[in-house]
């Protein structure tokens, strides 16, 4: 029988160093923080170095860490249903096809009460009476933002989909209040704090969906409406947070809708 990587980790753990008992019980704790975060971020979580991380790798039998976190990602992934997610269903098993749609539909439907309509129209309001409205997100996010321009285009409107943070700084070189920009954004990044500033101050419309609670340039804003984050869910890895994005783009395209046809009535 093949083992799972945890159970390679706890076999090896007599020849562990002290370092390597560390690293192990860090491990086997938050396996998800294995998957989540890049080599020097975990390194930086438990407390030692990336070469002590490659070396832990190298003593329970893998090539390279990276190796050790694949084999982590691909057994945590399919294993995903081995707990019940429902724990008053005791005994019961379910199958990776509902366990994974009823996290994903939990937080779907998370959404309405982490905002509300009053908060999602006045967007669409934004967004109907704003000259040149600009979507900006980098990396996973600009999936969120493609999505939402060929959403947008599906109902006959437009708006620019931008994915350079130097584009982005640019924009406030010649917008101003009669436009809009829309930022989704999962991350904290220092970089846009610059540009919302110098766009606020054009009088420029901000508009954000994030998942951050705490977000610097929040009083610049707009709006901000803040998302159930579900890539932290510790019932499973590999959960997708654009997943979310997708469904609350479908309100506020309702709303677009809505809103634009009452003020041609």
């Amino acid at each position: 029988m093949i083992q799972s990587p945890f159970e390679i980790i706890r076999s090896c753990s007599s020849d562990f160093t002290k370092t390597d008992q560390k690293i192990a019980d860090y491990i086997l704790d938050a396996p998800n923080d294995v998957i989540r975060f890049n080599m020097a971020s975990l390194a930086s979580l438990i407390g030692v170095s990336d070469a002590a991380l490659s070396r832990f790798a190298n003593r329970v039998g893998y090539s390279a860490f990276s190796a050790l976190k694949n084999d982590i990602s691909r057994y945590v992934f399919s294993h995903n249903s081995d707990h019940d997610i429902n724990p008053e269903k005791s005994g019961e098993k379910t199958t990776p096809l509902h366990a994974i749609t009823e996290i994903y539909a939990s937080y779907m439907k998370a959404i309405a009460d982490y905002t509300d309509m009053d908060t999602i129209n006045r967007i669409a309001d934004l967004f109907l009476h704003s000259k040149r409205v600009k979507l900006f997100g980098i990396n996973r996010t600009f999936n969120s933002v493609r999505q939402f321009r060929f959403r947008l285009n599906k109902i006959g409107f437009d708006a620019e989909a931008i994915d350079d943070l130097y584009l982005f700084n640019d924009m406030a070189n010649y917008l101003g209040s009669d436009d809009l920009v829309i930022i989704f954004t999962t991350k904290n990044n220092m970089h846009y704090d610059s540009a919302a500033a110098a766009l606020a101050e054009n009088g420029c419309h901000i508009v954000v969906f994030t998942m951050i609670q705490n977000l610097p340039y929040k009083n610049l804003c707009d709006e901000v409406v803040i998302l159930p984050r579900i890539s932290r869910d510790s019932r499973g890895s590999f959960l997708d947070d654009q997943a979310i994005y997708f469904v609350f783009i479908e309100v506020l395209l309702s709303a677009i809708s809505e809103r634009s046809r009452l003020s041609e009535q």
